[in-house]
């Protein structure tokens, strides 16, 4: 008989995602790039397994780091890729695992962007790419995207606490489904 539980339920949708932290001789300007270290590389289907892979541990807690803080290094990219619901999930299990901030290291800001990506012809299938770190390509027209405002409020971190933009400028999952919202299907990448 399977575990029906809501945490199996998000378990196995989260097992879906692909995580993978890229560094300076990885070059991702184009998203079927990224694509491919994420999917095909050694990308992880847990944030909290990839963290632990490239040895980024739980910031100790001062004056300006809360409990739960997740520091990239200036020189790596966090690429991230799923469908909504299976980023939503794993963003999730993050939060529960104690995974409650991501941001890049003092004196440099957190980018954000993302692609979506056709995954076939003859599928439905639509995957969200999303790469985080200090030193990212700017939003162009060959792929790559951007939220209008970032960074909102000046905040250079993400939360993985799942809350609508509105409650919370700095959810990643908020942005995940604003990503799907406001989707413009002519802006796919086909596979």
């Amino acid at each position: 008989m399977s575990d029906t539980s809501p945490s199996a339920k998000r378990a196995k949708l989260a097992a879906q995602t692909a995580f993978r932290i890229v560094g300076k001789g990885d070059v991702i300007t184009q998203p079927l790039v990224a694509r491919s270290y994420a999917r095909r590389g050694e990308g992880l289907p847990s944030l909290y397994e990839e963290f632990t892979k490239s040895k980024i541990t739980e910031k100790p807690v001062d004056t300006f780091t809360q409990p739960g803080t997740y520091v990239l290094p200036k020189d790596a990219v966090l690429l991230m890729i799923g469908q909504t619901a299976e980023l939503e999930a794993a963003c999730q299990l993050a939060n529960e695992k104690g995974i409650h901030f991501i941001k890049t290291e003092e004196n440099s800001t957190l980018q954000f962007r993302y692609a979506r990506i056709k995954v076939s012809t003859f599928s439905s299938q639509v995957d969200t790419l999303i790469a985080l770190g200090a030193d990212l390509d700017a939003p162009s027209a060959n792929g790559w995207y951007g939220y209008p405002q970032w960074p909102v409020g000046g905040k250079d971190f993400l939360t993985t606490e799942a809350k609508n933009l509105s409650e919370d400028a700095s959810s990643l999952p908020g942005y995940i489904k604003w990503i799907e919202e406001k989707d413009n299907k002519d802006k796919w990448i086909k596979a």
